[in-house]
């Protein structure tokens, strides 16, 4: 899954001392399931004395005491004692203050109060898959993200690939059309079609527009042989510095990756080798993409590339740009704007069809192209593997190379079922309906099922015993919902989403700590400490209970979201 910002959690210091919240002693043990209270800086504290402080009577911190009240030091013992998140704003001598929140993840709800299969899928318009650090690049023979989570080889993970597709097809939905050009480029008239280009054997270059929102590119072409390419320049603003991205055919597992000695080590992790930024920066930088091998001559193929992207993760894999996360949104340190398309380039023996375009922005292709990925992908059980072992609870629940997760094949059918509503292609509905007997196949025989209690479990991690992950069996849930309204295709998708909602109302109480909420369920079969959620997944399971709400009007949902967000904001169960 992936995880919310985390803005907020960042140390705080005021002149070299911490800051400090206040304890009023008197009331420790008998506030009941609350935190300290803040107080304003130590500087501001006439009558402040030093004092040492015993924590559990073996660790000792430095205190301050005004009276009857303590100070102790937030950054150095409350934040992690209690999992505390704070910031001091300081925009000058007079004007300072402190924010303190119990969660560093923030809770968001549905903005609508109805959901529709054909709408926006959740708050996905505002996830940026492709510039995640896990994710190596997006994929130039297929259009879909290779990620590195858990191997340092990229590969396909069904996951990311389905929030990928949904990303895009929720800024289909929400955002404004693009902005499109069309490159002039002569055609040949010896073949009466004014639709096709020459040929470009002998080689053509194409002017593009250098606005800088322009940063898509769109075109149909049929290579010859696999000598063909096509390469795009661009010219990095922040850098000054004029960069070659080339496509070519070629089979190469590192996906994207740089031509010539880029003083970087293999794959791009910059922990081998020390990085010389200025050392790169005189360098001509020429970034690969592979093609594949596969070639029908007979067949023109669209290509759809935000350069934006793909430039972002080649200066990622040489680490030009001296810069943080904090300092940057997008890996390789650029944003919007950053990058300027100068030309298309043709090589080898093709053919070219009008129109070529220029975009701001292309969801809709993209989506679409996503979802042939799972039509041509799917195995024979009707699943997307995941091609790497995956191991949890410290090793002691590990799943071979080639297991199935309820996560992705409920990704997938809200994403297939997207896609046949918006073309009325049985292709999706077929792909659909074929995944849905890893629901019913038990964990044992290669299935995402398990049983609690003899009640039905759709696992994000099919583990024996089971994990029962929260969040990856409720976004299957919402994937069994989205099918099930193609009808009639999807009545078997309704049973298991029935079922499916039977058991969270029946299990749901066990995610509860009475100050937060737990990930998974592993300490049942395995016998171990409860694994608590981070605050941005407990941000997760509150937006999922509130989709799931709307879906099924189940009130029990709605109650337990509204107690969650509590313990988002410091509230606690009662105890006796």
């Amino acid at each position: 899954m992936i995880s919310l910002s985390r803005k907020y959690r960042a140390p705080v210091a005021v002149g070299g001392v911490i800051l400090f919240f206040l304890f009023i002693i008197s009331n420790i043990s008998s506030h009941e399931g609350s935190h300290p209270k803040c107080a304003s800086t130590l500087s501001k504290q006439s009558d402040v004395a030093p004092s040492r402080c015993i924590i559990e009577g073996t660790k000792r911190v430095q205190c301050y005491r005004d009276g009857k009240d303590v100070y102790l030091p937030f950054d150095g013992f409350l934040k992690k004692q209690f999992d505390l998140t704070g910031r001091l704003i300081n925009k000058g001598e007079t004007d300072e203050r402190f924010e303190y929140f119990t969660s560093y993840a923030k809770v968001r709800t549905p903005e609508r109060l109805d959901y529709s299969p054909t709408a926006e899928f959740g708050n996905f318009r505002t996830y940026s898959v492709e510039f995640r650090d896990r994710v190596r690049c997006i994929s130039a023979e297929y259009g879909v993200p290779m990620s590195t989570q858990w191997d340092t080889v990229p590969y396909f993970y069904p996951i990311q690939i389905a929030q990928y597709a949904l990303q895009h097809y929720s800024r289909n939905v929400t955002d404004k059309a693009p902005k499109i050009v069309e490159l002039e480029a002569e055609f040949d008239p010896s073949n009466g079609q004014k639709e096709v280009i020459a040929d470009a054997d002998g080689g053509l270059r194409l002017k593009l527009d250098p606005r800088p929102d322009f940063a898509t590119i769109s075109f149909s072409w049929k290579p010859a042989d696999p000598s063909a390419a096509f390469s795009v320049t661009v010219e990095v603003l922040r850098l000054n510095k004029t960069i070659t991205l080339i496509y070519k055919h070629v089979d190469d597992r590192r996906c994207v990756w740089a031509e010539g000695d880029v003083l970087s080590d293999t794959y791009g992790d910059g922990e081998d080798s020390p990085v010389n930024v200025e050392a790169k920066n005189k360098q001509e930088l020429v970034f690969a993409y592979a093609l594949g091998t596969s070639i029908d001559p007979s067949q023109f193929t669209t290509v759809v590339r935000d350069i934006l992207v793909d430039t972002s993760k080649g200066l990622a894999l040489v680490q030009l740009l001296p810069l943080t996360r904090k300092e940057s949104s997008l890996p390789g340190g650029l944003k919007i704007g950053d990058v300027k398309l100068l030309s298309l380039s043709f090589s080898g023996r093709s053919t070219l069809k009008r129109p070529i375009r220029q975009m701001t922005s292309a969801h809709g292709e993209i989506f679409l192209r996503t979802a042939d990925w799972f039509v041509t992908n799917q195995d024979e059980q009707g699943g997307w593997p995941v091609p790497v072992m995956r191991s949890i609870a410290d090793n002691k629940l590990v799943l071979p190379a080639g297991w199935h997760s309820a996560m992705a094949q409920g990704h997938a059918l809200s994403v297939l079922t997207r896609a046949y509503f918006l073309t009325k292609d049985i292709r999706y509905v077929n792909a659909a309906a074929a995944s849905l007997s890893l629901f019913e196949t038990p964990a044992l025989e290669g299935g995402v099922m398990n049983k609690l209690f003899n009640h039905p479990w759709y696992e994000e991690y099919p583990t024996t015993p089971g994990s029962f992950v929260l969040n990856g069996f409720m976004y299957g849930l919402v994937g069994l919902y989205d099918f099930s309204t193609v009808i009639p295709h999807g009545n078997a998708s309704k049973k298991l989403f029935d079922d499916g909602i039977n058991s969270l109302k029946t299990f749901l109480p066990l995610y509860d700590t009475g100050f937060g909420s737990v990930y998974d369920l592993r300490h049942l079969g395995l016998k171990t400490a409860p694994n608590i959620a981070r605050w941005d997944y407990h941000a997760v399971h509150i937006y999922l209970l509130k989709w799931l709400n709307t879906i099924t009007n189940e009130k029990f949902f709605d109650e337990v979201a509204e107690r969650w967000i509590g313990y988002a904001t410091g509230k606690r169960a009662k105890h006796n």
